[in-house]
């Protein structure tokens, strides 16, 4: 009897976790706030309770220079990469470093929000808007959009995140120039723009005066604005720049399977609620906007087509480059 009861208790010991007793283990790269992270990992807990999740969390550029050195190095723990950088996927869609998967959870994406090999698809949209602090303008009026701010009246007053760094700014520098049209560019760098750190930056210096106008994230402006920060979204009236934002799944994962159910589960009601309470649009038709934010279909958006990401992916160096050179002059 003795025998069967320490047959039947490893056997259970055994069923805790993946078929070799081990606890299994998802690693997941992301640009996404640990704010949205925290939000999500309980839904997460929930679903997989056998699974062990890993985060690592940068910006985009950041998560993009660590998953192609591990990579190069022979070989990298992510399973499933979820930043704001589109034009990184299909770099590595190109040289066959993504793992295709047509998710059933994910089939009302619209199409243009998609790869169409099904190489990743968009997960959440962050927006790049305009935030003002009037209190700090001495009674300048507030830019309407993105070419307003070309005018010398704004000279020394606005900033951005570095693109250098941060996904969501190189993609707006890059929809700006796109067709290499840098004469909006060029008018901000003749304009005293600042270009340096993260969103979070950008906001310190919308705060405090220092840069009284700023290209940012609605994700970043909403949750100030709620807490009665003297600030104010304008969404420009040249559009706002829609950032799409993919999940896809690396050809190396170790766990292929399992990363595909993780994949669907980021399209589940309960996770991309947590989505939009992190103050980004969810990419499935119908939802509900961040609160304090207006409805999807109301904005005016920057165009965004497969043909802009091809011109991007093969650019990336140069855009960076040309922009380096105008923030010099």
């Amino acid at each position: 009897m003795r025998v069967v009861l320490l047959l039947v208790c490893l056997l259970l010991v055994a069923s805790c976790g993946g078929d070799d007793g081990k606890t299994r283990e998802i690693w997941i790269y992301t640009s996404i706030y640990p704010s949205v992270i925290a939000r999500m990992e309980p839904v997460l807990a929930a679903r997989f309770p056998d699974v062990r999740f890993q985060w690592y969390q940068k910006g985009s550029e950041q998560v993009a220079a660590r998953l192609s050195m591990e990579m190069e190095a022979g070989g990298t723990p992510c399973d499933l990469l979820m930043t704001s950088d589109p034009f990184y996927y299909a770099e590595l869609h190109a040289v066959e470093r993504l793992l295709a998967y047509e998710s059933p959870a994910a089939r009302d994406v619209p199409d243009d929000l998609r790869d169409p090999d099904f190489a990743w698809t968009t997960v959440r949209i962050p927006v790049m808007v305009l935030g003002v602090n009037p209190s700090k303008l001495d009674g300048l009026e507030p830019p309407q959009g993105f070419s307003d701010l070309t005018d010398p009246a704004y000279r020394g007053l606005v900033s951005m995140g570095d693109p250098l760094k941060s996904g969501t700014n190189f993609t707006t520098v890059a929809s700006l120039a796109y067709d290499e049209d840098w004469s909006l560019l060029e008018g901000w760098g003749a304009n005293d723009l600042i270009a340096a750190g993260g969103n979070s930056a950008v906001l310190q210096r919308l705060e405090s005066g220092e840069r009284p106008i700023g290209v940012i994230l609605l994700e970043n402006l909403l949750p100030r604005i709620a807490a009665d920060a003297p600030l104010r979204v304008v969404y420009p009236d040249d559009g706002a720049v829609p950032i799409p934002s993919p999940i896809a799944i690396l050809a190396s994962s170790s766990e292929p399977d399992l990363a595909k159910q993780v994949y669907d589960a980021m399209f589940s009601d309960e996770i991309q609620a947590a989505i939009v309470a992190g103050h980004m649009y969810s990419p499935l038709p119908g939802r509900s906007p961040p609160e304090g934010a207006r409805p999807w279909e109301e904005l005016a958006l920057a165009p965004w087509d497969a043909a802009f990401v091809s011109w991007v992916r093969d650019r990336r160096s140069e855009i960076k480059q040309r922009f380096r050179e105008i923030l010099r002059r």
